[in-house]
């Protein structure tokens, strides 16, 4: 009992000091939990191979970020197995092995690779037979050593296409409209080598390059990936790019079905840039509207800011899509983002050019002002036309400084409250329009 007692006082302790032990972390204290239903199955055959010496191993980056996935790709309707691991002590090297149901999981294809780690893992039909191959990103995108190799189903097990091709990101999607899909390469510039997109496909049972195209040289890791559709009509991958000093740029790219060229249209080749969409602000391309196609980003400064400090509520975001057919962006909204916050307001029309912000981080405030202007690029702030406040619930339900808000919502104990200060301006805008104006930033 004194033994059991001590260690409880230790233990809380270090809790209440903040303290830890150097090397001891969550992932060497805990081990994840045993696989239940179908996974347990699953990882009682890899056991079996295995002598049950092994460590299951999870994929860096993607949708699917389990050592065991499930995935048609026998084209018959009924999930198979793919579970990645390493064999007893290995630190180096990984194994895969394909399952399949067959009154019991069965193997039915297992391959290893040198590299230590999956980075990503994809599906797609690559060679328009129906099934979906696997798609899997060997390495880590972190230093351009991942590789890529295609595992399909043929002749009653999986077979494995090498695809010798380093990668800082990687998608698969049908970008010719073909019904095949392709896979799609991104490789930041390192030394000599230049930023290149490359897009592959799978034709008679081997892999080609359909095109590439150069990319921004100043990009040093991409900070998202978005592929989809681009306008109505044509499927494209959009990425955001960091660059140094803070700065991100956009670079779009889709395969032109007239002239069979993988095209860059934001890709200046004088400059090697995409800097025409280049912000400092941490603002990503995303489907802003729910449309299901990926808007972009084009940021300007409020009147009155200069852009020395980093604040995303000093600019006007203005969403575009992109129309390949006249190679210009068309504007869906526009609006002011406040990341730490956790919110949008959408700016109206009349507002544009018209009104200036300040943001008080200490009582999470944001004013919007309106801005008179005195010259080109000169002007004051004038009556204060609408403040947008997050207020704790304990301070809401007490009614400390609320006084003149009014509630736009509430979520995670915080309540989201506007006021308009000036309602006789001509700016201001009613409390309805305030309300529809005012969302929450999704999480996806």
């Amino acid at each position: 009992m004194k033994l059991k007692a001590v260690a409880m006082a230790l233990v809380l302790a270090l809790t209440l000091s903040g303290c830890s032990f150097v090397g001891l972390d969550a992932q060497t204290l805990m081990h994840p939990p045993k696989p239940t239903g179908e996974k347990a199955d699953i990882h009682a055959l890899l056991e079996s191979k295995t002598d049950g010496k092994m460590t299951l191993k999870y994929p860096r980056s993607g949708d699917y970020r389990s050592a065991i996935i499930t995935h048609d790709m026998c084209g018959d309707k009924n999930d198979e197995a793919m579970a990645i691991y390493q064999k007893g002590e290995e630190t180096s090297g990984t194994n895969i092995m394909f399952m399949k149901k067959d009154g019991k999981w069965v193997d039915m294809g297992s391959f290893s690779n040198p590299a230590a780690q999956v980075d990503k893992v994809c599906f797609g039909d690559l060679d328009g037979d129906g099934k979906d191959e696997a798609v899997v990103g060997w390495g880590s995108s972190l230093n351009n050593t991942s590789t890529i190799c295609v595992y399909y189903y043929k002749n009653g097990k999986m077979n494995e296409l090498k695809l010798e091709q380093a990668y800082t990101e990687l998608a698969v999607m049908d970008f010719d409209g073909d019904g095949r899909d392709e896979i799609f390469t991104a490789n930041v510039s390192v030394g000599d080598q230049p930023a290149l997109a490359r897009l592959f496909r799978v034709k008679d049972g081997a892999v080609e390059v359909m095109g590439s195209c150069r990319m921004d040289s100043g990009v040093t890791k991409y900070a998202s990936v978005q592929a989809g559709l681009i306008n109505e009509k044509q499927n494209g991958i959009v990425l955001d790019g960091a660059k140094n000093a803070g700065s991100l740029v956009t670079e779009l790219l889709y395969w032109d079905k007239k002239s069979k060229v993988l095209e860059s249209p934001f890709y200046d080749a004088k400059t090697q840039t995409a800097n025409y969409t280049m912000r400092n602000t941490s603002v990503v391309s995303k489907d802003i509207n729910g449309d299901k196609i990926i808007e972009v980003p084009i940021v300007s400064l409020m009147p009155g800011h200069s852009g020395e400090k980093t604040d995303d509520t000093a600019y006007i975001t203005n969403w575009h899509r992109y129309d390949t057919q006249t190679n210009t962006f068309v504007r869906v909204m526009s609006m002011v983002l406040n990341y730490s916050d956790g919110y949008w307001f959408l700016m109206p029309d009349m507002w544009r050019g018209r009104v200036t912000t300040k943001m008080d981080t200490v009582t999470r405030t944001i004013t919007f002002y309106e801005w008179k202007a005195a010259g080109k690029n000169s002007g004051t702030a004038g009556e204060a036309l609408l403040k947008i406040q997050v207020f704790s619930q304990k301070e809401w339900d007490s009614g400390t400084g609320t006084a003149g808000f009014y509630k736009l919502l509430d979520s995670d104990n915080a309540v989201f409250a506007a006021s308009s200060p000036s309602p006789g301006n001509a700016l201001s805008l009613s409390i309805s329009d305030v309300k529809s104006s005012f969302e929450l930033i999704s999480q996806d």
